[in-house]
């Protein structure tokens, strides 16, 4: 059986965007990110965090990646948002959703994108 665990419009403030001026300001980009659970039943028969990936701990990794750095593209964020994760949790692939509240005309620009291993080299 397999299962996947979600942080669902987790907070990240963070310095984003192309133009300068809208770097220097922090903004509230807010991410989901879908993965999966090593091993269900291990983790549900032992009732045990170490079987399972500790979502507290992946919430502050994600934080503090969008803090460490500015950068221009939701792009480059979600990348540096997934090689985070899978390097502290060694996750075969992780699902991110990144929302970014830029324009006025619409209720946010998002992007979604699956990393796997592979693609985090």
């Amino acid at each position: 059986m397999s299962a996947t665990l979600s942080l669902v419009d987790l907070k990240l403030p963070c310095h984003l965007g192309v133009p300068d001026a809208e770097r220097r300001k922090t903004q509230t980009v807010l991410c989901t990110a879908i993965f999966p659970v090593p091993s269900l039943s291990r983790a549900a028969a032992g009732d045990d965090l170490r079987k399972t990936v500790n979502y507290h701990t992946l919430s502050k990794i994600l934080q503090a990646e969008a803090r460490r750095i500015p950068r221009k593209l939701l792009e480059r964020l979600a990348t540096d948002l997934a090689r985070a994760a899978c390097r502290r949790f060694r996750l075969p692939w992780i699902e991110i959703e990144l929302k970014k509240f830029i324009l006025p005309e619409t209720r946010h620009v998002s992007l979604r994108a699956r990393f796997t291993k592979v693609d985090l080299r």
